[in-house]
């Protein structure tokens, strides 16, 4: 059996034995002070994302009504795993915004079928604890080692410590949520499925393989069409200074970047959490040369600026921002993203994240889609019925056309964006390691 179950403020770094006739146990801290070098035993070392430096910067900056919290699995007095909690409040009507500007577009039957869409989200609202990282996109959530817990054991100890968690938390959660989980991981979503979590995507994530050994390598690689393309946005931007901003330099525009990331943020129609003024320049401070933040200017106005994650062999696309005005004059956007590819080229990583939102623009540079879907359970019996139907009727997910801009590329199909087909993707050995 458990121990008791203890309130949030009081779930310190007491372990709990699961169940007590193993060597397998999970403790939960409320820092990374607490967890100390069991977390940094435990974590991966080729992920960031779950490393000291990057979750330190997160403990300084983070997001407004965001908590975090740190699970750390041990087998016997071996720590073998850890996990990355969060704690946020969901307000539907706040951030499933999605629908707002197309409230007067369409016939009388699509502006009643949207209207709809809003008065139930605005009746969803609640606690919810994620297993994973709100303000990334992949698997970053939880890692296991191999070595002292295989997959299926490892799988089973992560749900039954979200349950521990979920139930012993205060305010008490309405929901749980593992966060994107690759379809190909086939143990970790039959358990979640048999642990009673749905299946659901919002939109894939966007990537980029690079098997380029130059820039102008990746450009020889696209059809007539799309190098024209490049060329032309280039050529817009011809009257910018791109610059990557060094930590006096981050700090001294910091009210400027925040304002510039918020103007793009309020227009997106899904976000779930708006970062914190100082979350940049904590990045910088704790990662260094791991965080690129490249700004753009006009003259000595800075109209926009992107960062990018240096993640072992991959660039993560990070937050950005721009003026609308000079987005629309100079296609800032789209060189942002070539700028990313341009990196990740000459920093030798062998892709690039773009993460979600504005995937046909992403798939112009060359970017694929890869389903992550997430996983969610309801803590009522009751609502856990409807989650599947619910979900699929508040999904934010839309249409879009993928394209393809190298030569011959075989076409992909952009996949499903709504649900995960357990049992049905390449088996999990082939990712022993967890998320």
């Amino acid at each position: 059996m458990l121990t008791d179950l203890c309130p949030f403020t009081r779930l310190q770094a007491d372990r709990v034995a699961v169940p007590l006739d193993t060597r397998d146990r999970f403790a939960f801290f409320p820092s990374l002070q607490a967890a100390s070098v069991d977390w940094d035993a435990a974590a991966p070392p080729d992920d960031v994302f779950l490393s000291r430096a990057y979750l330190a910067a997160l403990e300084d900056s983070p997001p407004p009504g965001l908590r975090l919290g740190y699970l750390v699995f041990y087998h016997g007095d071996v720590p073998a795993g850890v996990a990355l909690l969060q704690w946020m409040r969901f307000e539907g009507r706040a951030q499933l915004r999605y629908w707002e500007d197309k409230a007067s577009n369409g016939n009388l039957g699509a502006r009643l079928w949207t209207q709809g869409r809003r008065v139930v989200a605005s009746c969803i609202s609640g606690d919810v604890l994620v297993c994973g990282n709100l303000l990334m996109t992949g698997g970053h959530g939880f890692y296991f080692s191999p070595q002292y817990l295989p997959l299926e054991r490892a799988t089973a100890l992560l749900i039954r410590a979200l349950e521990v968690m979920a139930q012993g938390t205060y305010p008490r959660v309405s929901a749980t949520l593992v966060k994107d989980v690759h379809p190909a991981c086939n143990t970790e979503c039959q358990s979640l499925a048999q642990a009673q979590y749905t299946a659901f995507s919002i939109q894939p994530n966007m990537t980029l393989a690079l098997p380029y050994r130059s820039w102008e390598d990746y450009l020889a690689a696209m059809v007539t069409k799309y190098r024209t393309r490049a060329k032309r946005a280039f050529k817009k931007a011809a009257g910018l200074e791109r610059r990557r901003l060094t930590l006096l330099e981050i700090q001294q525009a910091q009210p400027l970047l925040h304002a510039l990331y918020t103007s793009v943020a309020q227009h997106s129609g899904f976000h779930w959490v708006t970062i914190n003024e100082t979350y940049l320049l904590a990045l910088q401070r704790h990662l260094g040369e791991r965080f690129h933040l490249i700004g753009w200017y006009r003259g000595n106005q800075l109209v926009g600026f992107h960062t990018a994650i240096e993640n072992n062999t991959e660039l993560e696309a990070h937050f950005l921002g721009y003026e609308e005005a000079a987005n629309t004059t100079h296609q800032l956007y789209l060189n942002m993203l070539y700028d990313l590819v341009r990196m990740g080229i000459e920093r030798g990583c062998s892709r690039v994240v773009f993460g979600r939102t504005a995937l046909e623009i992403k798939s112009s540079v060359g970017a694929q889609p890869q389903d992550l879907p997430i996983y969610l359970r309801l803590q009522s019996p009751l609502w856990r019925r409807f989650c599947y139907p619910l979900l699929r009727y508040l999904n934010p997910a839309e249409p879009w056309v993928p394209r393809h801009p190298f030569k011959n590329a075989q076409l992909q199909p952009c996949g499903q964006l709504l649900g995960c087909e357990v049992g049905a993707t390449a088996d999990a050995g082939s990712r022993p390691r967890g998320h």
